[in-house]
């Protein structure tokens, strides 16, 4: 990088999503790094329609449940 040029990063976060069956084992584990929300929901629907046993996929960063996505 040349002096007094910036960069812009973006942040990236690596989310675990879990698919979860009806009796609550988690069949399905998959690591995400993403820098939005909105890939690891988009993810997370892909996951749901290739895994027909999974019930919801559960989105976790850091040791924190962040949302549930549940199969409609």
């Amino acid at each position: 990088m040349q002096d007094g040029a910036t960069a812009i990063e973006s942040i990236v976060e690596t989310y675990t999503l879990l698919g979860v069956r009806a009796d609550g084992v988690a069949s399905v584990v998959d690591l995400m790094p993403a820098d939005s929300l909105d890939a690891v929901r988009a993810h997370a629907a892909w996951l749901l329609r290739e895994h027909a046993s999974c019930q919801v996929v559960e989105v976790w960063r850091d040791g924190a449940l962040i949302e549930q996505l549940r199969r409609s």
